[in-house]
């Protein structure tokens, strides 16, 4: 199938759009469940809270327009678990990625991949909601080869649905995958590896993940050159690391030694193309040079999360990559020509490559490549 017949056949699964439905199911979060507008509520046989709370109401109870009442049970969340009947709408009253990415995380551990959105979701705004309905026409070329040479159909699938959802608008397209981020099941940190963690910052979910999967022979060289995240990463690891696997190190990747100012947005920190006044001056290496200073004999996973240098990281990497042929990890969504762009890349450095797809987020947020040598 071409890529342009997969887009086509990719299945909405998140529409924001009111269901017109018999057996309607409402999720939220307990501090929204004041704010569910009546017009909801008058077809809502139940309610489901994430993040339950004993001080929770058990029903909500409203008149009907004609004077009845209609009472509504309150429940858990994962009381929702062994229902079948419903269809499911997730209400949230204003934007926010955070909660696309957890109602997607949820309703999805209960087996729940389509369901409704009630939440005002605005069109470009940053990477989010970005549309650009040109997207594919002006790169049909250059994504057409990246779609033939993709592994396996997951992989074909998923890239459709992320340029569905650009070209439209409309991040419901959005296929999520089934494993967790930076562990697909056939690249992913492994007993004893060597990692370099190309962008740490604060949040160290990940990272956590990284140490338990090296194991105390494996060694991971996180990079993170905002020094407000460098200190909170370092502090989070503490609870994670007691054997000293996870090396923190205060620089940015980038494609030579140089110092580069930063604009310090937690996990955005990014290079400041713009000279911001608010910016940060920061280190940065290569990933050979800090490979060859360490003398390393192997390394085994490459991942990089560094907000819009990714193209550069790899060009600074192309030593290691020759040398070790490392699996990969690396982001794809900080600019839209990094879908195509990125794939082709590292193609050419070594066309052996088998080159995955995932994606982790409800929105247009965390599409990762994953490539390995077979």
């Amino acid at each position: 199938m071409s890529l342009a017949s997969m887009i086509k056949k990719t299945h909405l699964l998140r529409p924001n759009a009111l269901p017109n439905s018999y057996s309607l199911a409402i999720v939220c979060i307990s501090s929204y469940l004041q704010s569910i507008p009546e017009s909801l509520l008058l077809n809502a046989k139940t309610i489901f809270i994430l993040q339950y709370k004993a001080d929770c109401p058990t029903a909500v109870t409203l008149s009907t327009p004609n004077n009845a009442q209609h009472t509504i049970p309150v429940l858990p969340f994962d009381k929702l678990r062994d229902e079948i009947e419903f269809d499911i709408l997730f209400f949230h009253p204003e934007f926010s990625t955070m909660w696309l990415g957890a109602s997607a995380q949820h309703l999805r551990g209960l087996g729940i991949e389509s369901y409704y959105i009630w939440m005002p979701t605005p069109h470009n705004r940053g990477i989010c909601t970005t549309h650009d309905s040109t997207y594919y026409p002006s790169n049909k070329t250059a994504l057409d080869n990246v779609f033939d040479r993709l592994a396996d159909e997951v992989s074909r699938r998923i890239f459709a649905s992320r340029i569905r959802a650009l070209t439209t608008g409309n991040i419901g397209y959005i296929e999520l995958s089934e494993y967790p981020q930076y562990f697909h099941p056939l690249v992913q940190p492994s007993l004893g590896d060597i990692v370099i963690d190309g962008g740490v910052s604060e949040n160290i979910n990940q990272q956590a993940g990284f140490i338990k999967a090296v194991g105390d022979t494996g060694k991971i060289y996180g990079f993170e050159p905002d020094p407000i995240g460098f200190e909170k990463a370092r502090e989070s690891l503490k609870k994670h690391d007691a054997k000293g696997i996870f090396q923190l190190i205060p620089s940015g990747l980038w494609h030579k030694r140089d110092t580069l100012h930063f604009d310090l947005a937690g996990d955005g920190t990014h290079v400041s193309h713009q000279g911001s006044p608010d910016s940060c001056p920061c280190e940065v290496i290569s990933v050979d040079e800090f490979v060859d200073a360490l003398s390393l004999k192997k390394v085994d996973l490459i991942k990089l999360d560094v907000e819009g240098a990714e193209v550069n990281v790899i060009k600074g990497a192309i030593k290691t990559i020759t040398r070790f042929k490392p699996k990969l990890a690396i982001s794809l969504y900080h600019a839209p020509k990094d879908l195509y762009y990125i794939p082709r890349l590292l193609l050419e450095l070594d066309p052996q490559y088998k080159i995955y797809i995932g994606h982790h987020h409800a929105c247009l947020y965390e599409t990762i490549l994953y490539a390995r040598r077979h």
